[in-house]
């Protein structure tokens, strides 16, 4: 790094990384970890593909704000944006056995019974200085792990700038309050590009690894 400054490692749970993306190639490392195919087992020699595009747009937004960043990616989705929330358990123990700067978790889960598992993940990880990023909410209701004390919860907020997250306190606790917008694509209003809390949580991501 120019500044003298290690590269912030970024682990990315999402649908994969598109590696030659003109977003992506170039603007930092992607290391390719494991995919977690349809019965939950973590498969390690994996192709670097993204049949969504959604994690190449979570991955792009991270390194316009923070460039140079090193990405670890583990797909968890992989023709649909969906799967049983213990495969995201599964990822997020791969991700932090890779002992990232940063955690995005672009998703979560209403469901109260996940929280031990959740809790215990979110301990080891803080324990090795991971911090994790995650929506405070999904569609109206509280999510997990978003909700839990020591993760950075976002709340997409549509009049902050990209580059501008601001962490405010709302009732007992502090959150993140973030762009929902992905990078600016030219040619293309901005409504009509990917948006939601899924781009908010990465623009706090980037937002954070740029200022580390």
């Amino acid at each position: 790094m120019a500044d003298g400054k290690p590269p912030a490692r970024i682990a990315i749970l999402d649908s994969g990384i598109n590696c030659g993306h003109p977003h992506i190639a170039g603007m930092g490392e992607v290391v390719v970890g494991p995919t977690i195919d349809r019965d939950g087992r973590a498969l390690e020699d994996a192709e670097a593909t993204d049949a969504l595009g959604h994690g190449t747009a979570v991955a792009a937004a991270i390194l316009d704000l923070a460039p140079g960043s090193i990405l670890y990616s583990v797909k968890i989705f992989t023709d649909r944006l969906d799967c049983p929330f213990e495969h995201v358990l599964t990822g997020l123990e791969h991700a932090m056995r890779w002992e990232p700067d940063l955690l995005n978790l672009s998703l979560g889960t209403a469901l109260p019974s996940y929280q031990q598992a959740l809790e215990e993940l979110l301990r080891a990880g803080l324990d090795r200085g991971v911090r994790m990023v995650a929506p405070a909410s999904l569609s109206g209701l509280p999510s997990y792990p978003g909700v839990l004390a020591g993760v950075d919860a976002v709340i997409d907020d549509p009049s902050r700038a990209r580059d501008a997250p601001v962490r405010q306190r709302r009732g007992d606790r502090e959150y993140w309050f973030a762009s929902p917008y992905p990078r600016d694509l030219p040619g293309l209003p901005r409504a009509r590009n990917l948006s939601g809390i899924s781009l908010a949580t990465a623009n706090v991501t980037g937002s954070l690894a740029r200022q580390r």
